[in-house]
């Protein structure tokens, strides 16, 4: 999670940062072993196993996600979140959105996700911003964003356009 101070002083924002686990994931059409697979629950997940440490994931990826850790030559890996697959394709939702104490994390189908996201903008204009992060970018991710000051100035790229990078 990071720390975003407004520059008027005002009171912070926190954003949590991890994979978006983005539709057509460009570290997934980066990876000539394919050990990166995007799987029909939305999660996307990386197999070490046929992982040949490469790194272009890391190169690929537009959020600047996967990362490359090496406590010692036989056990470095790719790392990044996978949706807590595991949970999901037993019925359960992520570990986080269990756990979040303000239920600021909200699990469901996407079209779901995305339906109350706007009526959410549309109920309260004053708080948010007309816009769902994540719904078009990058030719859209499942995980979603709504933010109460505009994305960049909580560090999210606004330039990625609608266009899957895979392509």
């Amino acid at each position: 999670v990071n720390r975003y101070q407004p520059e008027d002083g005002g009171e912070p924002v926190y954003r949590k940062i991890q994979c978006n686990h983005c539709n057509e994931p460009a570290c997934a059409s980066a990876c000539f072993v394919a050990a990166f697979t995007k799987t029909p629950e939305g999660p996307v997940i990386y197999n070490h196993k046929v992982c040949l440490g490469c790194k272009y994931c890391i190169v690929a990826c537009p959020f600047n996600i996967p990362a490359y850790r090496h406590h010692d030559p036989l056990t470095a890996r790719i790392e990044k979140c996978t949706m807590c697959f595991e949970r999901v394709v037993n019925g359960d939702v992520p570990a986080c959105a269990a756990a979040c104490p303000k239920e600021a994390i909200t699990f469901g189908k996407r079209s779901d996700l995305i339906e109350v996201a706007w009526e959410r903008i549309r109920s309260f204009p004053d708080q948010y911003v007309e816009h769902v992060y994540g719904e078009n970018e990058v030719g859209g991710t499942s995980w979603l964003y709504l933010s109460g000051v505009p994305f960049e100035q909580i560090g999210m790229r606004t330039d990625l356009g609608v266009k899957p990078l895979g392509e």
